[in-house]
């Protein structure tokens, strides 16, 4: 299954980094926390109250997120926003969506069941639903 994800990921031209070392390598050698991102560039304006992640690490996934979105080549990457509906918006048919679950699936180290990812419909959700993942993870670590 890994190949396979591996083979559509190179196909769509993703650069995803499959390991920490890989990730660091990537990164000019320096390795970097997961949450680390573009989001130097976010504004207040892109913080929602109340949301997982109500910090400058949701900000970070959030900004990975959109910039993954903005990667894959069948989407104008001016179109891409945090809120920008994948199948209205961006006109991803179902197909697309699966390549792009994958491919946040692969960067994120998360897995997505399918029932969940019918219901991401933008990046905003996505961000959401990977930082109650890792909270939920994080939980999991602490009470074992």
């Amino acid at each position: 299954m890994q190949a396979v994800r591996s083979l559509l990921l190179q196909h769509l031209r993703l650069c995803v980094a499959p390991s920490a070392a890989a990730a660091a390598a990537a990164c000019g050698g320096r390795a970097r926390p997961a949450a680390y991102g573009v989001a130097r560039g976010m504004t207040a304006s892109a913080h929602r109250e109340g949301e997982p992640g109500d910090s400058s690490e949701g900000a970070a996934v959030r900004a990975r997120v959109v910039e993954l979105v903005k990667k894959f080549d069948k989407i104008d990457a001016d179109k891409v926003t945090e809120t920008a509906d994948f199948q209205r918006d961006l006109s991803l048919d179902s197909l697309d969506r699966v390549e792009l679950v994958m491919a946040f699936e692969q960067e994120f180290s998360v897995e997505i069941p399918d029932d969940k990812a019918d219901k991401l419909s933008c990046c905003a959700d996505v961000a959401k639903y990977i930082m109650s993942e890792s909270q939920s993870n994080k939980n999991r670590a602490e009470s074992s």
